[in-house]
């Protein structure tokens, strides 16, 4: 069975999501400007799946890891004991973290349905967005957006090395806009929705775009 194994560190403070971007300026310092912690390198931009991304969880900072992501971020917690993290104009000493191992399996099963939310999703870029405002049926835009999620799942898939050999089935339940945000200097439409998928996904994991700034954050429907 294909898994992938997941860490997840809680610091005990309090963060708003207006200071995601700041506790991963924060994580990179203390990284020592380590790419997986922001997935650049000389050239700008890495167009791969981030292996470290950063959440607000119950109000509190949180960093996940991905395999080598997972490895990197339980390096940096072993040296950065009793660390500070600089989040915007207030420095928040972080004197405990909880952190989380585990193997979580991920498979593509035929006949086999998990129902999944996902908040803050980027599903569209620049183009793809006049394609989908030319869509008068609802229909239409939710099958435009069916599709795009599963490219979004194969791309999660192929980041960390996991190929399927049945094919990916997305069906959206229940879908609303959130309203727009800026990414790298372009409006984007933000969705929440509820999807059931022939996919067994790893909770908080990231699909679409911004996955690293909690964007398009999965949990499970049980």
């Amino acid at each position: 069975m294909n898994t992938i194994r997941l860490v997840t560190a809680l610091m005990e403070t309090e963060m708003s999501s207006a200071e995601i971007p700041y506790l991963r300026g924060s994580m990179i310092r203390l990284s020592d400007d380590d790419p997986l912690f922001h997935n650049h390198n000389v050239d700008g931009f890495n167009y791969v799946y981030p292996l470290v991304q950063y959440r607000r969880i119950n109000r509190c900072p949180a960093v996940i890891g991905i395999n080598r992501g997972g490895d990197a971020l339980l390096r940096l917690l072993e040296k950065a004991e009793n660390f500070s993290l600089q989040l915007g104009n207030r420095n928040v000493k972080v004197d405990a973290v909880t952190i989380r191992t585990e193997q979580v399996p991920v498979v593509c099963q035929e006949g086999v349905a998990y129902t999944y939310s996902i908040s803050r999703w980027l599903p569209l870029n620049r183009d793809n967005y006049q394609t989908y405002q030319r869509q008068e049926a609802l229909v239409d835009r939710i099958s435009m957006l069916e599709k795009i999620l599963i490219g979004n799942i194969l791309s999660f898939a192929k980041g960390v090395r996991i190929f399927f050999e049945s094919p990916v089935e997305c069906r959206i339940l229940e879908l609303a806009s959130t309203g727009l945000i800026q990414y790298k200097e372009v409006e984007l439409m933000s969705f929440s929705a509820k999807f059931r998928c022939n996919v067994r996904l790893p909770e908080l994991v990231g699909l679409g775009k911004a996955v690293s700034m909690n964007h398009g954050v999965v949990n499970c429907i049980k």
